[in-house]
């Protein structure tokens, strides 16, 4: 059942009877997040994959790094480990994880001190 706007405030004016006042309320008590709503979608599949990609993505990185020596392994295990937290925040966002109660899609990104970290290893590769 779908309440409009003049549903609603016959409910305010207390105008409604009691089971459709009961209905209104108990479907603003399942009300979802817009990101478990997100997730759900199509769409939200579609991010799930790019994630499942980008993670994919840090493991040939990896690779590549176990042939390396000095600070360009180094480099390269931290970027490896950046992509990964990102396309696994992706991936969570998309619905490929399932969040806990109290959990955020958002703890799963990488920080911007690791960011900068890895900018600064970049550039005295560059030197």
């Amino acid at each position: 059942m779908s309440f409009n706007r003049s549903d609603i405030r016959n409910f305010l004016r207390g105008k409604i009877d009691k089971e459709a006042s009961e209905q209104l309320l108990n479907e603003e008590r399942k009300r979802e997040s817009e990101l478990r709503e997100f997730a759900k979608s199509r769409s939200g599949k579609k991010i799930a994959q790019a994630g499942s990609r980008i993670k994919s993505a840090s493991n040939v990185i990896t690779e590549v790094a176990d042939d390396q020596t000095g600070r360009m392994r180094e480099t390269l295990y931290d970027i490896s480990e950046f992509v990964e937290k990102l396309g696994s925040s992706l991936s969570s966002v998309g619905g490929g994880q399932v969040l806990q109660e109290g959990e955020s899609a958002s703890d799963a990104l990488p920080t911007i001190s690791e960011l900068k970290k890895l900018i600064r290893a970049i550039k005295t590769l560059e030197k």
